[in-house]
């Protein structure tokens, strides 16, 4: 089974996030074929730790984060492309959070389950985990 972490999902597995990933996640996660990221959820915590609205101690920054998950989980991360923007517009209006919407896209894409808390994500055709 493949499985997308969203932007949130990471931060939980990382111990980041106040949100704790329920024991079947972590089971999941661990006997995932591949796991995936989005590279728009490096930009989304970019832009909140620029923010002030994202601790990301005892990290550096955002950067040695991402390098830190993309290792230790063995992510692969989700290339963002020209393709993967317009099926992510080609969705139903539920969600109008953008980088939410190319994460759904890329799971269509990939056939691969969701591992979010995000109910709005439901709306859609895809399979999720939380």
């Amino acid at each position: 089974m493949d499985l997308i972490l969203d932007t949130c999902g990471l931060l939980s597995l990382a111990g980041i996030a106040d949100k704790k990933l329920s024991q079947d996640c972590l089971s999941a996660i661990q006997g995932a074929d591949r796991l995936f990221v989005s590279a728009c959820s490096a930009f989304e915590i970019a832009l909140k730790h620029k923010r002030g609205q994202l601790d990301l101690k005892p990290f550096l920054n955002h950067e040695t984060f991402w390098e830190a998950c993309m290792e230790q989980y063995a992510l692969t991360e989700i290339q963002v492309s020209a393709e993967l923007f317009s099926a992510s517009v080609r969705l139903p209006d539920h969600h109008a959070d953008p980088f939410d919407r190319l994460i759904i896209a890329s799971a269509q894409s990939l056939k691969a389950q969701i591992i979010t808390y995000d109910g709005l994500f439901r709306k859609y055709p895809v399979q999720l985990m939380s």
